[in-house]
This record gives structure tokens, C-alpha cells and sequence, in this order.
């Protein structure tokens, strides 16, 4: 069962500033003190954006063909050491966001097609 504060958007400012920052700056990086303290703000990212993603889907109820969506659904978090390698145990939480992880190929050409402002982030981790 949720509490009435964990299912308040404003029990999560902190996570929203960050997560908003996040979305402005690929690559942001946010350190904690603490391995614990990186574990749990992560997860309440999760927990905000799925909050988020079910305010949406309550409006969007009786709309057939619209799928929940939220501007955070492209962030992805990983957790990372102070050399910001993947750590499970680091205190850096660094937002990347999600990328096509593919080439695209025309069709009639046979040429890869170029998608504007795309980089692939994700194949470091």
C-alpha cells in the first residue's frame, strides 16, 4: 500500500529538480554522500516518474490509442563510482538519456540514414 505522501508529487521536489535538470543536460551527474543515499534517490526517480506516468494515463482514461507517457521516460540512470564506472556500490548517479542503439538502413538506398542530435551514450555501460 502507498502512502498518501509517497503518492504526492510534492513529496518529490528534490527528484523532479534534478530530474528536469537531467532532462537539459545529458551526462548531468548528481553525487550523494552515500551509497544508500544514491540507491534511494534513484529509486525514488523510478517512483516519481511512474507517479507521473499514472496522473497521465488518469486523463488519458477512455482515450483509446494514447499510451501514458512522461517527459522522463528517456532518462536513464546509472549508478557509478567516483572513476564513474558502473558500481552498484558509487555514490554518483549520472542521467543519460536513452538512445537509438541500432543503424538505420534505407530501404531504396541502401545508405544509413543519419538521425539529427543522436549520439549512442549508452555503450559505455
Amino acid at each position: 500500500m502507498v502512502s498518501r505522501k509517497e503518492s504526492s508529487p510534492a513529496a518529490y521536489n528534490d527528484v523532479k529538480f534534478v530530474m528536469d535538470m537531467a532532462l537539459q543536460k545529458p551526462g548531468l551527474q548528481y553525487i550523494l554522500k552515500t551509497y544508500g543515499a544514491a540507491i534511494n534517490f534513484k529509486q525514488r526517480c523510478y517512483k516519481y516518474r511512474n507517479l507521473m506516468r499514472d496522473m497521465v494515463a488518469e486523463t488519458l482514461a477512455g482515450s483509446p490509442g494514447f499510451r501514458a507517457e512522461t517527459a522522463y521516460d528517456p532518462l536513464v540512470i546509472h549508478q557509478c563510482n567516483a572513476a564513474l564506472l558502473p558500481d552498484r556500490k558509487g555514490c554518483i548517479l549520472i542521467f543519460h538519456h536513452q538512445e537509438i542503439d541500432g543503424t538505420l538502413i534505407d530501404p531504396e538506398t541502401g545508405k544509413e540514414i543519419e538521425i539529427p542530435g543522436v549520439t549512442n551514450v549508452l555503450k559505455e555501460f
